[in-house]
Protein backbone atom coordinates (compact mmCIF):
# COMPACT_ATOMS: atom_id res chain seq x y z
CA UNK A 1 0.00 0.00 0.00
CA UNK A 2 1.13 3.66 -1.01
CA UNK A 3 1.98 6.10 1.31
CA UNK A 4 0.06 8.85 -0.82
CA UNK A 5 -2.71 8.81 -3.04
CA UNK A 6 -0.47 11.82 -5.34
CA UNK A 7 3.25 13.31 -4.30
CA UNK A 8 3.35 16.76 -5.95
CA UNK A 9 6.52 18.24 -6.55
CA UNK A 10 6.39 21.50 -7.30
CA UNK A 11 7.02 25.27 -5.93
CA UNK A 12 4.93 26.33 -2.99
CA UNK A 13 4.43 30.98 -2.68
CA UNK A 14 1.74 32.45 -1.79
CA UNK A 15 -0.78 34.81 -3.26
CA UNK A 16 -1.79 37.99 -2.06
CA UNK A 17 -4.71 39.67 -3.83
CA UNK A 18 -5.68 42.89 -3.21
CA UNK A 19 -9.02 44.04 -4.63
CA UNK A 20 -10.83 47.05 -4.94
CA UNK A 21 -8.11 49.01 -7.22
CA UNK A 22 -8.99 51.58 -9.75
CA UNK A 23 -8.72 50.56 -13.69
CA UNK A 24 -6.40 53.39 -14.20
CA UNK A 25 -4.06 54.12 -10.69
CA UNK A 26 -2.50 57.48 -10.70
CA UNK A 27 0.96 57.38 -10.54
CA UNK A 28 3.04 58.66 -7.35
CA UNK A 29 -0.27 58.72 -5.07
CA UNK A 30 -1.31 55.57 -2.51
CA UNK A 31 -4.12 53.91 -3.40
CA UNK A 32 -6.38 51.87 -0.55
CA UNK A 33 -8.07 48.60 -1.24
CA UNK A 34 -11.52 47.08 0.05
CA UNK A 35 -10.16 43.97 0.79
CA UNK A 36 -7.30 41.23 0.63
CA UNK A 37 -6.42 37.55 0.35
CA UNK A 38 -3.77 35.97 1.32
CA UNK A 39 -3.79 32.37 0.34
CA UNK A 40 -1.79 29.04 -0.86
CA UNK A 41 -0.14 30.00 -4.30
CA UNK A 42 1.38 28.25 -7.26
CA UNK A 43 -0.64 25.63 -9.05
CA UNK A 44 1.25 22.63 -7.70
CA UNK A 45 0.23 24.16 -4.28
CA UNK A 46 -3.05 24.93 -4.83
CA UNK A 47 -3.51 21.56 -6.81
CA UNK A 48 -2.48 19.27 -3.64
CA UNK A 49 -4.43 21.53 -1.74
CA UNK A 50 -7.70 20.69 -3.53
CA UNK A 51 -6.60 16.88 -3.52
CA UNK A 52 -6.21 16.63 0.01
CA UNK A 53 -9.52 18.91 0.91
CA UNK A 54 -11.55 16.44 -1.02
CA UNK A 55 -10.19 13.65 0.81
CA UNK A 56 -7.12 12.21 -0.92
CA UNK A 57 -4.01 11.25 0.67
CA UNK A 58 -1.26 14.04 -0.78
CA UNK A 59 2.49 14.41 0.02
CA UNK A 60 4.10 17.69 -0.89
CA UNK A 61 7.67 18.25 -2.10
CA UNK A 62 9.20 21.94 -2.22
CA UNK A 63 11.58 24.03 -1.01
CA UNK A 64 11.05 27.30 0.88
CA UNK A 65 12.76 30.22 2.95
CA UNK A 66 12.73 29.78 6.19
CA UNK A 67 10.96 33.02 6.94
CA UNK A 68 6.91 33.77 7.69
CA UNK A 69 5.99 33.73 3.98
CA UNK A 70 7.05 30.24 4.26
CA UNK A 71 5.60 29.59 7.46
CA UNK A 72 2.66 30.50 6.52
CA UNK A 73 2.92 29.17 3.12
CA UNK A 74 3.14 25.61 4.98
CA UNK A 75 0.61 26.38 7.34
CA UNK A 76 -1.98 26.76 4.98
CA UNK A 77 -1.10 23.31 2.87
CA UNK A 78 -1.44 21.45 6.20
CA UNK A 79 -4.66 22.73 7.51
CA UNK A 80 -5.86 21.23 3.87
CA UNK A 81 -5.05 17.95 5.18
CA UNK A 82 -1.02 18.20 2.96
CA UNK A 83 1.42 16.36 4.19
CA UNK A 84 4.34 18.84 3.98
CA UNK A 85 7.18 16.93 5.80
CA UNK A 86 8.83 16.60 2.89
CA UNK A 87 9.20 20.66 2.31
CA UNK A 88 12.56 21.90 2.68
CA UNK A 89 12.78 25.20 5.01
CA UNK A 90 16.21 27.18 3.66
CA UNK A 91 18.18 29.66 5.05
CA UNK A 92 19.95 32.33 3.48
CA UNK A 93 19.70 35.53 0.55
CA UNK A 94 16.73 33.80 -1.25
CA UNK A 95 13.11 33.96 0.67
CA UNK A 96 9.50 32.09 -0.14
CA UNK A 97 8.26 32.93 -3.50
CA UNK A 98 5.59 36.08 -3.30
CA UNK A 99 2.62 37.04 -6.11
CA UNK A 100 0.73 39.88 -6.09
CA UNK A 101 -2.50 39.49 -7.94
CA UNK A 102 -4.89 42.84 -8.37
CA UNK A 103 -7.92 41.82 -10.19
CA UNK A 104 -9.32 44.98 -12.28
CA UNK A 105 -12.48 43.77 -13.68
CA UNK A 106 -11.51 43.12 -17.26
CA UNK A 107 -8.11 41.86 -16.69
CA UNK A 108 -5.86 41.78 -13.74
CA UNK A 109 -2.26 42.67 -13.41
CA UNK A 110 -0.25 39.54 -11.60
CA UNK A 111 3.21 40.44 -10.22
CA UNK A 112 5.61 37.54 -8.62
CA UNK A 113 9.14 37.55 -7.00
CA UNK A 114 10.11 33.65 -6.78
CA UNK A 115 12.25 33.59 -4.53
CA UNK A 116 13.12 29.66 -3.84
CA UNK A 117 11.19 28.68 -6.80
CA UNK A 118 14.24 27.95 -9.39
CA UNK A 119 16.34 26.52 -6.61
CA UNK A 120 14.16 24.40 -5.58
CA UNK A 121 14.22 22.51 -9.09
CA UNK A 122 17.76 22.29 -9.11
CA UNK A 123 17.89 21.17 -5.52
CA UNK A 124 15.69 18.28 -6.10
CA UNK A 125 16.88 16.91 -8.93
CA UNK A 126 20.46 17.09 -8.22
CA UNK A 127 20.12 16.10 -4.12
CA UNK A 128 19.02 12.26 -3.22
CA UNK A 129 15.53 13.18 -2.16
CA UNK A 130 13.65 10.28 -2.33
CA UNK A 131 10.10 10.58 -3.30
CA UNK A 132 7.57 8.71 -0.73
CA UNK A 133 5.66 5.89 -2.00
CA UNK A 134 2.71 7.22 -4.39
CA UNK A 135 -0.12 5.97 -6.20
CA UNK A 136 0.61 8.66 -8.76
CA UNK A 137 3.58 11.72 -8.74
CA UNK A 138 2.83 14.86 -10.17
CA UNK A 139 5.98 16.82 -11.34
CA UNK A 140 4.97 20.41 -11.67
CA UNK A 141 5.88 21.71 -15.28
CA UNK A 142 7.29 25.33 -13.76
CA UNK A 143 9.85 23.06 -12.42
CA UNK A 144 10.32 20.59 -14.95
CA UNK A 145 11.76 23.20 -17.67
CA UNK A 146 14.66 24.48 -15.52
CA UNK A 147 15.50 21.22 -14.31
CA UNK A 148 15.83 19.59 -17.64
CA UNK A 149 17.84 22.17 -19.23
CA UNK A 150 20.35 21.45 -15.85
CA UNK A 151 19.89 17.85 -16.60
CA UNK A 152 20.78 18.23 -20.60
CA UNK A 153 23.67 20.80 -20.10
CA UNK A 154 24.97 18.51 -17.32
CA UNK A 155 24.95 15.59 -19.36
CA UNK A 156 26.53 17.34 -22.51
CA UNK A 157 29.73 18.04 -20.63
Amino acid sequence: MSNFDVTVVGELNLDLILYGLPEEPDPERELLVDRLALTPGSSSAIFAHNLAVMGSRVGFISRIGDDPLGRISLERLAQGGVDVSKVRRVSGPTTTGLTVILPRGRYRNILTYPGTMFEMCLRIWTSSISLPQSTFTYLHSFCIAPCARVLRSSSAG
